[in-house]
């Protein structure tokens, strides 16, 4: 019988989380909903104008939050945002939303611009798991990290071919680590979202409104997703609710594959 009390399972008061991605769109959902459970925040992203804003906006709001830009494609970063997170009392969850994408069919795409996604979103994924994974075996008290990935992990579509491989590529890490943090008490699950109204897709949209809609239709909720319906899935992910959850991905899409 577990021991869990179902009155605290959402609890995440005395919780320490890292959010890459941090900035915007779903990393600074995820963030907020942690905030709102009662977790500390440490926020990573590139952008420093970004990370700024949502640092300020979260302390509006009640949140204990702290910023640390850091580009997560370059291995050595990974430990400054390790340092700045011991600091300020460890890890206890880790989520990684950090990507970036180019839509170019595979035979156009150049081998910078290939190896630019495949180092954020794969490397980058590796770099942080990697040391996340030793910094909470240190501490001992178990964990959780959650990777944000996307139904094209899953399901290709043209002029994706590099953020379909590295979400993919992914998925398989976060499996793999799953099965090797499992004996420290450190789940390993990740979430699959579909297209959302982010900066991510804005300008895009806003040029391609006839992609827009058509990608609106293959919903059938009539509508792409906000950052707001990932909420309750990392809460879930991030609480003692999922404490027998690990190697799983977690498809959030309003039921766009279903069909």
């Amino acid at each position: 019988m577990s021991n869990v009390n179902i009155k605290e399972i959402f609890n995440l008061k005395g919780k320490n989380a890292l959010i890459t991605g941090g900035g915007g769109g779903i990393g600074l959902a995820c963030a907020r909903a942690l905030a709102y459970q009662g977790a500390s925040i440490l926020l990573a992203d590139i952008s420093e104008k970004y990370l700024s804003e949502a640092v300020n906006t979260l302390k509006e709001e009640g949140a204990n939050v702290s910023g640390i830009c850091a580009d997560i494609g370059v291995s050595c970063q990974a430990e400054k945002i390790i340092d700045a997170a011991r600091h300020l009392g460890g890890i206890d969850i880790f989520i990684n939303s950090a990507a970036v994408t180019n839509r170019k069919p595979a035979l156009e795409m150049s081998d910078e611009e290939w190896l630019e996604i495949i180092n954020v979103n794969l490397n980058g994924a590796f770099y942080l798991g990697r040391a996340v994974g030793k910094h909470m075996i240190e501490h001992g008290r178990g964990g959780k990290i959650i990777y944000i990935v996307s139904t094209g992990a899953y399901r290709a579509s043209k002029n994706f071919a590099a953020y379909s491989a590295s979400k993919a590529g992914v998925v398989m890490l976060m499996k793999t680590l799953a099965l090797e943090l499992a004996p420290y008490k450190i789940c390993v699950n990740a979430i699959a979202p579909t297209a959302t109204d982010t900066r991510f897709t804005a300008d895009y949209y806003a040029k391609n409104p006839d992609i827009k809609e058509a990608v609106v239709k293959n919903h059938p909720f009539g509508r792409i997703a906000v950052p707001e319906d990932y909420m309750g899935t990392v809460i879930y992910l991030s609480s003692a609710a999922s404490n027998f959850v690990t190697g799983e991905m977690i498809v959030v899409d309003g039921g766009k594959t279903a069909k």
